[in-house]
């Protein structure tokens, strides 16, 4: 709720129109993004024509454009594209959606040019122009343009997406091409891949890409036979590939089928890793999680589900995966599900990863085993995982004070002992946090109180002034 000082529409109305054009005339004078969205508004009060005139011209001023955008103009460049990409949608789109689609493909012709002077290491720009191309396609559906000129401007899109601006495109823009403009798309898309140069085994981005297009329309048309066709048998026989053919096989009533092409892509079982879930850059097991995914959901369909329900209990027990778990206890009868939740818990409690048992019992939650956990192995906890620590610390606070601190306690040890400057406000955040729950722990067995954690701190530690100062800080005690 606003306190009486704030600003609300209510209170903003109150002021009068006269004042408030007052104040937007002298904010717009200090801010170009406000100028703008000001001069687009005045714009649309002339009508649709009017707007999209402005547009193109903003559009036009931006491909003009050659100076390179760094991180620093990077901001409002980009709430400037994403206004042009709005007014287009949104505005122009619902009364005259002919101009809307020429000015969307003026703005993704944009994609290329901008993003080879903008810093986009964040990837905001490239999602403005793949959401865009998204949009495309819906614009297209209700302007219906002529089929034949949408497949060819949709084939020089899809055989041109250098930032894969238009990755998002097939999906939206189907409907509006029709039976017609699909044909003529896919013989164009055909007649290139046919004419590109053989690489004598070299991968060709330009034939993947136009591959993974004519894979997409037939995914449209629910072709599953074509999308097979388009898969290159190297990629049929990869887990991932084999998981994709399967899942669209068993979508269309083919489970048998989907078995066999699973069998195809089949992982190796001895480079599937079965605890080491937590170190960074582990991708063994996840990589695979999809084709197991789509096997136990065949194994059902073929009318093997004990079969099925054993692989959902041994992939929770090997990598305590909380969906596995569910999906497990889901098809148990009652007191069954009871009786096999208390022994995955106690399977948990002992799992070879402390770090993986611990994500586990915070995810499913299970609060209590999650604090017994950390009592138990409290030595085993990497400090370091902090982007789960700290979540996982303010969860248990209230009912399990001890076990957060203790979370605490070894970020803040992490941070200290590999003297992590960057880190220090965050550590010194933690220490303030282990003194606010001391009172609420009358035993802290044989851990040491707060009073010893602090005092092994200041010994360990002293000469480390950029955290003693972060401390006094959050103590309140400025030196």
């Amino acid at each position: 709720m606003a306190g009486r000082r704030g600003i609300t529409a209510e209170k903003l109305t109150a002021l009068g129109v006269e004042r408030l054009a007052e104040i937007l005339v002298t904010l717009a004078e200090e801010d170009r993004d406000i100028k703008r969205r000001l001069r687009l508004e005045l714009a649309e009060q002339d009508g649709g024509d009017e707007l999209a005139a402005e547009i193109g011209k903003r559009l036009a001023s931006i491909k003009k454009a050659s100076s390179f955008i760094d991180w620093q103009k990077r901001r409002e460049f980009e709430k400037d594209l994403d206004l042009q990409r709005e007014m287009i949608t949104e505005r122009i789109a619902k009364t005259r959606p002919d101009l809307a689609l020429d000015l969307m493909w003026r703005f993704m012709a944009l994609a290329e040019p901008v993003i080879n002077r903008v810093d986009d290491s964040n990837g905001v720009v490239g999602q403005i122009f793949r959401q865009a191309g998204h949009e495309l396609g819906e614009i297209a559906a209700k302007a219906r343009p002529e089929p034949l000129l949408l497949a060819e401007q949709t084939f020089d899109a899809v055989t041109s997406n250098h930032f894969g601006e238009y990755d998002r495109l097939i999906p939206a823009i189907m409907p509006a091409l029709g039976t017609e403009g699909i044909d003529h798309l896919k013989a164009r898309l055909h007649d290139a891949l046919d004419r590109r140069p053989r690489r004598n085994g070299e991968y060709d981005h330009g034939a993947a890409a136009i591959a993974r297009t004519l894979r997409e329309i037939a995914d449209g048309k629910d072709d599953v036979d074509a999308f097979i066709a388009l898969t290159p048998l190297k990629a049929q026989q990869t887990p991932r590939g084999a998981a994709g053919i399967a899942r669209r096989l068993l979508t269309a009533g083919r489970a048998q089928e989907a078995m066999n092409a699973l069998q195809k892509g089949a992982p190796n079982e001895e480079a599937v890793a079965t605890h080491d879930l937590w170190i960074d850059g582990y991708h063994g097991y996840f990589g695979h999680s999809e084709w197991e995914d789509v096997y136990i959901d065949v194994l059902d369909a073929t009318g093997e589900p004990e079969k099925a329900q054993q692989k959902r209990w041994d992939s929770f027990e090997k990598h305590l995966l909380v969906d596995r778990l569910r999906d497990y206890l889901k098809r148990l009868p009652d007191f069954d599900d009871v009786i096999a939740e208390e022994k995955a818990m106690a399977h948990a409690l002992t799992f070879a990863n402390m770090m993986s048992a611990l994500d586990f019992f915070i995810e499913w939650p299970a609060y209590d085993h999650a604090a017994k956990l950390i009592v138990q192995r409290h030595t085993e906890i990497d400090g370091n995982g902090y982007y789960m620590l700290t979540p996982a610390a303010r969860a248990l606070e209230g009912n399990h004070p001890l076990a957060a601190v203790l979370l605490r306690r070894a970020m803040i040890n992490d941070t200290l002992d590999r003297a992590k400057s960057t880190r220090y406000r965050h550590a010194a955040r933690h220490l303030a946090e282990c003194q606010s729950l001391d009172s609420a722990i009358s035993d802290y067995a044989d851990l040491g109180d707060h009073a010893a954690f602090l005092t092994s701190l200041q010994d360990k530690h002293r000469r480390k002034e950029g955290f003693w100062g972060r401390v006094r800080e959050f103590s309140g005690r400025r030196k």
